[in-house]
C-alpha cells in the first residue's frame, strides 16, 4: 500500500509539470443529489448530497483530468461513532466521504510525431491514473487504486468517446474486521463520452463506466466478483437565464449504476436487523447486504 501511495504522489507531481503550459482547460463545480444511493451493510436506500470539483486540461502531449467528490449522507448512513455494526441510531449524524480521481492521457501520436489514427479511431493514448477514497463510516474505506493501459479516442462530431483497457491494483481497509486488504492485480475496462446536440436548448449527454475484474479475497476472506460502476448525465445549458456565456451553467438528470460494489457479490440481507445479529459474510448479518445501486440523480454544474 505504501508503494501505491508513493506512485500516486509521483503522478500528481508529473501532472503539475504541464499545468502552466495548458493549451485549453475546463473546470467546474458540480452538485448531485439522490435519495436512491446504497452502501454495503445497510438495508434500503440512502440520501446523499455530492459536491464535486472537476477539471480537464490539454497540453502539447495529451490531457489531464481530475475529479474530487465530497459526499455528505443523512443519518440513515451513519458516521463511524455509531454502534450496532454501523446501523442508524438516534443522535448519530450521517457519514462524510471524499473520493478523488486522477487520469493522465499521453497522446502517442503527438509524442512520436506520427498519425496513429485509423478508421473511426482519432488517436491512441496511454493512460495512467489513480483513485483515492476515505469514508467516515463503519466500513471506514481507505481505498488506494492505481491503473495503467492503452486507450483509443474515437472520432465523434461535437463530442468525444474514449475506450481503454489495462491493469489495476487496489489496497483498502475493512473497518468491520479492522484489517488492511491488499488485493490482487486485475484488469479494468473503462469508457468515457460526451456528445453535444440541440434539444431546443443546447444539451450534452455525457458519462463514464468502469468494469473491474475480480481481485481476490476481500477482508472477510470471500472471493470478490467483477465490479461495474458508472454515471451518466443529460445536461441542459441554461447559461442565458443568468446572463452567462454558453456552457457556463448546466442542469439535468443523472443516473448511477453500481453492481457488486467494492467487488462484493450482490445480496439482499433480511429486512429486519438487530445489533445482536452476527455480521459474518456467511450469516444473516447486515454486511451480507450489498444491493445493486440504480440511482436517479439531480445534477447541476457551474463552469469557469
Amino acid at each position: 500500500m505504501k508503494k501505491l501511495t508513493l506512485t500516486a504522489l509521483g503522478l500528481v507531481a508529473l501532472a503539475a509539470l504541464p499545468l502552466s503550459a495548458a493549451n485549453w482547460s475546463d473546470t467546474y463545480i458540480g452538485y448531485q443529489y439522490s435519495n436512491q444511493f446504497r452502501d454495503p451493510g445497510l438495508v434500503g436506500t440512502q440520501v446523499k448530497n455530492r459536491l464535486e470539483l472537476s477539471g480537464v486540461y490539454g497540453w502539447d502531449y495529451g490531457t489531464n483530468f481530475f475529479d474530487v467528490n465530497m459526499l455528505s449522507a443523512t443519518k440513515s448512513d451513519p458516521a463511524n461513532n455509531a454502534t450496532g455494526q454501523g446501523q442508524p441510531q438516534k443522535g448519530v449524524p450521517g457519514n462524510t466521504e471524499v473520493y478523488v480521481v486522477y487520469r493522465s492521457n499521453f497522446d502517442l501520436g503527438k509524442i512520436f510525431k506520427t498519425n496513429l489514427g485509423f478508421g473511426p479511431v482519432r488517436e491512441v493514448d496511454f493512460t495512467l491514473g489513480f483513485d483515492f477514497d476515505s469514508q467516515d463510516n463503519y466500513f471506514a474505506s481507505n481505498k488506494k487504486f492505481m491503473m495503467a493501459g492503452p486507450q483509443v479516442g474515437f472520432d465523434v462530431k461535437n463530442g468525444f468517446w474514449n475506450l481503454g483497457v489495462g491493469g489495476c491494483r487496489e489496497a483498502n481497509y475493512n473497518g468491520v474486521v479492522q484489517q488492511e486488504v491488499d488485493f490482487r492485480t486485475t484488469y479494468v475496462i473503462w469508457t468515457a463520452w460526451g456528445k453535444h446536440f440541440d434539444m431546443g436548448v443546447p444539451a450534452e449527454f455525457k458519462g463514464w463506466l468502469n468494469y473491474i475484474g475480480a481481485k481476490g479475497p476481500d477482508g472477510f476472506g470471500v472471493d470478490t466478483k467483477p465490479e461495474t460502476v458508472g454515471d451518466m448525465y443529460l445536461m441542459f445549458d441554461i447559461s442565458g437565464l443568468f446572463g452567462r456565456k454558453h456552457g457556463a451553467v448546466l442542469i439535468g438528470p443523472g443516473f448511477e449504476y453500481w453492481n457488486n460494489k467494492f467487488g462484493g457479490v450482490n445480496y439482499s440481507a433480511p429486512a429486519v436487523f438487530t445489533p445482536s445479529t452476527p455480521a459474518h459474510p456467511t450469516g444473516d448479518g447486515p454486511w451480507n447486504n450489498n444491493e445493486r445501486t440504480t440511482a436517479l440523480m439531480f445534477a447541476a454544474e457551474i463552469h469557469f
